[in-house]
């Protein structure tokens, strides 16, 4: 019997705060679950738990040398309810603001697609890398069987 290791999505991460990384040259955001409404102490709101995976800068991306993130909470609405569509799955953006539409109201922050295929490809490599090395690790243990 092969074993499908699977990891339990927990909120370990904290939440994830934008304005810390708004300045990252690209995310792999990897969704593990998506809540509408979820009940919290400022009222309900929509709330994804993610892997967050974020290149600072050109050079961590050069060096495949991301800030790793796992179980982090994404509550902002428009960030969250984008994320809905991706449960199971991964993306690849950066962050940006689009001006309030009611004046004195705050900008809000949203994920925009990455369009510089430099910076997709070298996100896709360290991708590919970490699960090249899952996979070996997993093909090194021992079989119980």
């Amino acid at each position: 019997m092969t074993l499908n290791f699977v990891e339990i999505p927990t909120a370990g991460g904290g939440w994830f705060k934008p304005a810390e990384v708004k300045d990252a040259a690209a995310f792999l955001i990897e969704v593990n679950s998506y809540e509408a409404q979820r009940p919290t102490p400022n009222g309900p709101k929509d709330s994804a738990l993610c892997d967050i995976t974020v290149f600072k800068d050109r050079e961590s991306l050069e060096k495949l040398a991301p800030e790793i993130n796992k179980g982090m909470r994404v509550e902002q609405t428009l960030l969250a309810r984008d994320l809905e569509k991706v449960v199971g799955a991964a993306t690849i953006v950066r962050l940006d603001q689009v001006p309030p539409k009611r004046p004195g109201a705050h900008p809000a922050w949203v994920w925009r697609p990455v369009t510089d295929a430099t910076v997709r490809q070298k996100v896709i490599e360290y991708a590919k890398a970490r699960e090249a090395a899952v996979s070996a690790a997993v093909a090194e243990a021992p079989d119980f069987d």
